[in-house]
């Protein structure tokens, strides 16, 4: 009952429109109690009218030219942010139920839904009775009212019998929220708002009489609303298809400078709650703004602001700042409301010196009263009326009982396009109206592609359906309709962006025809139709194939973008879950994380067996992919680099050579040995401008930098990018890498500086980011070629060759990078917390490498292995490949770096951070205090050579830096592998030593640990 009577109190202050400060809640004058505790000072009146202008607004943020020139920060004033079949799909959409009920107008020519009515009708009589009971709801003259009135709202057993009629509002028409006349009133007794108001339906509007009720009223409604209208209210009949001419109006295009025009038209005009007197509220105005366009908005302020393109909570979002830069992405983005309970506004944008300002109609605002305390010990506090629609900064109310505009705002809805990278992770879409399946033309592009698995679809098989999409289509639906014409609808998956991509599976899909449709309404962003067999095909059905495989599809930006799918998809597990994978096969039998699960119908994963070291990972990626879909793969066998050269291939080894195998997947398998065989971590490290390689650098866009590109760290690793968690409204973007080690196991990791290393300098290492060099098979010739740079630097077709990353220093290249990662400034003091989150797993990770160390020491008795001399103590084979730490140690170094910098890098640009030069000296000090006190309360345990556990927090290991220089040698004990103090009680148990000659050699080796840099090779 407590929920019935919340949902009725959302309808009913719905349907009386929007007090404004009020916040839409128990009274529009409720405020003034705060300051009625014994005698006022006349400069502290009880209420008083508002000037005119508001505080803070000057005459010319009243004018519609003031404001068409600001928008244009936003962008072009005549750009087309929803077209009028945009307008049309968006109505499509708002028909849609959230919370049980449509959220856009009823359709007053369809049959009643009686169910919806009786609990709309039950729900709003049952609060009304409440607060009538109760004595919440009073006379004019302050009386309770008497029993008969509250019975008269008590909800019937039963609705009386429907017969509905059509009627047109010759005049203005009331809706009463209760069968009743009679006004009913709050405690504050401001008259200005009447409870049983609950709209007002302006001439020419439909009104559908439902059903005469007890007492003489009758219950009815428009589009809009539902309540009780008298029985002599100036209505006439209308016949359906009048009706239908004036409930349909011809869509627009929404423009900037259109909105505009349309919300200053009404500037000045008065406010009135639930239309009072032809007056507008908050939702009734804008109604009337974008009702203009053919956009029927619903009545209450509370579900308009469900009823944008998308909408982002912002309740959480404690800083003024960051809600204020999420309003300004969101105004590039189209028309932006502002919502918190109770009321909605129009943004208009920001002044020159930085105010954002709204247009709204409101009635009331409360104003601090400086320097006056009441008897009862409260601040003093003036009702300011204001009553009409009128322009306002959003600071009104600050330093009152009700707090400000801006700090109660709690959404932040947008009309117009997609939110893109900047807001797709705090943006809640709304939903796809029911897309309309084309019944001929069926057709997508190489940007927005439909793809199915397996190969040749059939019955026996789970079918896979994935769209994916180069840009952000905004909201849009999957839609599978099977052969005999119904439609299917399983659960869809969505990854990412860019690319963006929407899955599902059926697990028994019908033989015959099928097709999939991406859609809004009447906008179908892709289709295709393709047949499912009865059962899957015989192997090597399509012929022998004398190569290890023959291209037959091409790299395009369709097959780049499932590729990115496919990766981000394989990966696509919690990020707060520190997970590794023992060798690549066990990522790849998993279907509901491989979308390309027995693609071939072949039970192929249960016969291959990968196990990728950092530099053959991306290699098996790409290669595993291309074979699914029969795409053209090579790779170069390359030098290490060597006397101040970078690395430098020979020619491609492409997948037309002699299969050497009479089956597929044995096929396959000896290939990727081969493939295994021939790459290392250098065949990356390649110079930008070296045309002979197997990647090129990108520019440093999201766009290009997407799921499965490469990247070379300049030391001897390399990581796959594997997906972007994007931005939030209270949360940070991450970046996340997939990398491999020595040991074959698989694990991902964050983005900074500590663990995807960088250097801008190109004379002996090609670092960064790199995408894969598009390859053409040509047929005819028998022969598989790759783009040059050249080429690259023309396409449009593939990610441009670029030199983005190598313009500037080290810390250019991670400052851009956080700009991609969070494109929004970011709160300093949580980003230094997500700097020590990466520390801590950098530790996490290290552990596992030591435990591995100590098991492989302990099982050769601590026999001495051999440590390699010069740069191979990074980059060798056997045994201290696989279990020294001198590349994690040194990535370890940096992190500790990152993290004691981080302070020092806001001091120097603070403007990223969203600070202004003058905050930034106190910022700095409370962060270098906040970060010791992260630092002692973060502990990790080791296991001492004594079999004890020793606790240390992560400044116990920052302190000891200097010692992680010459702690990766795994001949030494554990406490010195972790930096234990020579003669300090935690090194007592240390029972066992690198070789003399060993320890030397470190020494000498610890300048390239203390300037963070690798010798050249």
């Amino acid at each position: 009952m407590r929920r019935l009577l919340a949902i009725a109190a959302t309808l009913l202050v719905g349907c009386g429109g929007c007090s404004g400060a009020d916040g839409g809640g128990p009274g529009g004058g409720d405020g003034v109690s705060s300051a009625s505790g014994g005698e006022r000072p006349d400069s502290c009146p009880a209420r008083a009218e508002a000037p005119s202008p508001l505080p803070g607004v000057e005459a010319r943020h009243r004018t519609l030219a003031y404001w068409k020139e600001r928008a244009e920060t936003y962008g072009p004033l005549d750009e087309v942010l929803l077209d009028p079949d945009g307008v049309r799909n968006h109505e499509r959409a708002l028909a849609l139920p959230v919370e049980d009920r449509p959220l856009g107008h009823a359709d007053l020519l369809a049959e009643v839904d009686v169910p919806l009515l009786r609990t709309e009708v039950t729900e709003r009589l049952a609060f009304l009775h409440e607060r009538v009971s109760s004595g919440a709801y009073l006379r004019a003259d302050g009386t309770r009212l008497p029993a008969e009135v509250a019975d008269a709202f008590r909800p019937p057993e039963r609705l009386p019998a429907l017969s509905p009629e059509l009627r047109t509002a010759r005049g203005l028409v009331r809706f009463r929220c209760g069968p009743l006349a009679d006004s009913v009133y709050t405690e504050s007794l401001d008259l200005r708002f009447d409870r049983n108001n609950c709209s007002t339906a302006h001439p020419g509007e439909v009104v559908q009489l439902l059903a005469r009720w007890e007492g003489g009223m009758w219950l009815a409604r428009t589009g809009y609303t539902l309540g009780f209208v008298a029985e002599d209210s100036d209505l006439s009949p209308v016949t359906p298809e009048q009706a239908r001419a004036r409930v349909e109006s011809e869509p627009r295009p929404i423009t900037r400078r259109a909105v505009l025009e349309a919300a200053f038209e009404l500037l000045d005009s008065p406010y009135g709650w639930g239309g009072e007197g032809g007056g507008r509220d908050c939702s009734r105005f804008l109604m009337d703004v974008l009702g203009g366009f053919g956009l029927d908005l619903p009545r209450h302020s509370g579900r308009q602001a469900l009823a944008g393109t998308f909408s982002i909570d912002v309740a959480e979002v404690e800083s003024e700042r960051e809600k204020l830069l999420l309003v300004d992405s969101a105004a590039r983005k189209g028309i932006v409301l502002l919502h918190f309970p109770g009321h909605i506004m129009l943004y208009l944008g920001r002044t020159e010196e930085g105010t954002p300002m709204a247009i709204h109609a409101f009635a009331e605002y409360l104003e601090p009263c400086e320097g006056v305390t009441l008897d009862d010990g409260t601040r003093g506090e003036t009702l300011r009326m204001v009553d009409r629609v009128t322009v306002s900064d959003l600071s009104l109310g600050r330093g009152t009982s009700r707090t400000s505009f801006l700090e109660r705002i709690t959404r932040v809805t947008v009309l117009g396009k997609a939110p893109g990278v900047e807001l797709r992770g705090a943006a809640s879409l709304r939903s796809a109206a029911p897309v309309v399946v084309p019944e001929e033309e069926c057709r997508d592009t190489l940007d927005l592609a439909v793809f199915r698995s397996p190969s040749v679809p059939n019955a026996q098989e789970p079918l896979r359906v994935i769209v994916t999409a180069s840009e952000d289509p905004g909201p849009v639906e999957l839609v599978l309709v099977a052969p005999d014409g119904s439609r299917v609808t399983p659960e869809v998956r969505t990854l990412g962006g860019p690319p963006y991509t929407w899955w599902t599976r059926i697990d028994s899909p019908a033989p015959g025809r099928w097709t999939a449709v991406l859609g809004d309404g009447s906008r179908v962003a892709a289709c295709e139709r393709f047949a499912v067999r009865t059962h899957p095909p015989e192997p090597n059905e399509e012929g022998r194939d004398p190569a290890a495989w023959t291209p037959r599809w091409k790299w395009e930006r369709d097959t780049e973008n499932l590729y990115s799918a496919w990766v981000e998809q394989l990966f696509d597990y919690p990020i707060d879950e520190d997970l590794t994978w023992p060798d690549l096969q066990t990522l790849l039998r998993d279907p509901d994380r491989n979308l390309l699960y027995d693609h071939l119908s072949l039970g192929e994963e249960a016969d291959i067996a990968l196990g990728p070291d950092c530099a053959d990972l991306p290699y098996f990626l790409r290669a595993y992919f291309a074979w699914k879909v029969k795409l053209p793969f090579a790779f170069r066998r390359c030098s290490r680099g060597n006397n101040g050269r970078p690395p430098f291939c020979g020619e491609p080894n492409t997948t037309l050579a002699d299969r050497q195998s009479g089956g597929d997947v044995p096929a396959f398998t000896l290939f990727m040995r081969d493939v295994a065989n021939g790459v290392h971590s250098a065949s990356a490290r390649t110079a930008p401008d070296d045309d002979g390689t197997d990647v090129y650098p990108v520019p440093m866009t999201r766009e290009a930098i997407t799921p499965g590109t490469v990247f070379a760290d300049p030391y001897g690793h390399l990581l796959v990018v594997a997906g972007w968690i994007p931005q939030g409204a209270t949360s940070y973007g991450i970046l996340v890498g997939a990398d491999a080690q020595p040991d074959g196991t698989i694990g991902r990791r964050r983005f900074w500086r500590g663990s995807f290393l960088f250097t801008p300098e190109t004379d002996q290492v090609g670092a960064g980011f790199k995408a894969w060099r598009p390859l053409v098979y040509d047929a005819e010739a028998g022969t598989i070629t790759a783009l040059t740079n050249d080429e690259l630097r023309r396409t449009d077709e593939h990610v441009r060759w670029s030199a983005d990353q190598y313009e500037g220093t080290a810390d250019d290249f991670y400052d851009r990078m956080e700009a991609l990662i969070n494109p929004r400034p970011l709160d300093p003091q949580a980003m230094q917390r997500v700097l020590v989150d990466a520390l801590e797993e950098a530790v996490a990770r290290r552990i596992v490498s030591v435990d591995n160390g100590v098991e492989f020491m302990e099982g050769r008795r601590w026999a001495p292995i051999e440590m390699p001399s010069g740069y191979d103590v990074f980059e060798t084979t056997g045994a201290w490949e696989d279990y020294s730490t001198p590349a994690r140690d040194m990535r370890l170094l940096i992190s500790i770096d990152a993290v004691r910098g981080f302070a020092d890098a806001v001091e120097r640009n603070p403007e990223r951070f969203g600070l202004a030069a003058s905050e930034a000296a106190e910022t700095v000090r409370a962060l270098r205090a906040a970060l010791e006190e992260d630092l002692r309360g973060r502990t990790f345990t080791y296991r001492r050579s004594d079999g004890g556990d020793r606790r240390l927090t992560l400044l116990d290991l920052v302190e000891r830096a200097e010692r992680f220089e010459v702690a990766y040698h795994p001949n030494d004990c554990v406490e010195i592998r972790w930096g234990a103090a020579p003669d300090s009680d935690e090194m007592s148990t240390c029972d066992h030593r690198a070789p003399p000659d060993h320890r030397a050699r470190m020494l000498r080796y610890r300048q390239w640990f203390q300037s963070r840099r690798r010798p050249p090779r």
